[in-house]
């Protein structure tokens, strides 16, 4: 019962997220879960621009991902017979998330706000300081994966214990160099001062 219960949850937020995107909304929504931090975490309250024309490399984009909502960070374009693919990842995790189509886009992040008190700032969702963290954060999910790759010739109990220990060593690399980075770009944040409105919402 408590699994249908969270699904329907997920199936209302994500159907008030689709109606937000076709009214080009702008709306505060609460994140959970540890995967951008630690740019956010669970004190971190999002503006999303949803229905957003465009995304750019090193933005915060929210798309959905089997039945949850995912806001990661978009590090990179693909095309693939054609198509073009947006590739994403959460700073905090050591691979990349499944690709995604540009239709699937319900929103990009346009600011934070750490706390009630706190002002709102665009640093590290938008702009070169975003571009930056998108960059470090590829190569790291690069580095993560082509290490996955050369663990699968290992034999199997090695291979096991192989890939734990690049997941852990890729989540503690990240957040070392997130958390020096992010100390160097948010020390003085660049306030935002159109961001106090839209509406609030609980999400992700």
């Amino acid at each position: 019962m408590v699994d249908l219960e969270q699904r329907w949850r997920q199936q209302a937020r994500r159907a008030a997220f689709e109606d937000y995107r076709g009214q080009h909304a702008r709306v505060w929504i609460g994140p959970r879960g540890a995967s951008m931090r630690p740019l956010i975490d669970s004190e971190t309250m999002l503006l999303v621009e949803f229905g957003a024309p465009k995304a750019e490399i090193g933005d915060v984009i929210l798309f959905p991902h089997g039945d949850i909502l995912v806001a990661h960070r978009l590090v990179a374009r693909r095309q693939r017979q054609g198509a073009e693919l947006l590739i994403a990842k959460g700073d905090a995790e050591p691979y990349f998330d499944p690709p995604i189509l540009p239709g699937d886009l319900l929103g990009v992040v346009r600011a934070l706000r750490r706390g009630g008190a706190q002002p709102a700032t665009s640093r590290g969702c938008t702009g070169w300081t975003a571009q930056l963290l998108a960059h470090v954060s590829y190569w790291s999910g690069r580095g993560a994966w082509l290490a996955r790759r050369a663990a699968a010739i290992l034999p199997s109990p090695m291979r096991r214990i192989a890939l734990g220990a690049i997941s852990l060593l890729a989540r503690v690399t990240a957040h070392m160099l997130f958390t020096s980075l992010l100390w160097a770009v948010l020390f003085r944040p660049k306030q935002i001062e159109n961001a106090e409105g839209g509406e609030q919402h609980e999400a992700v």
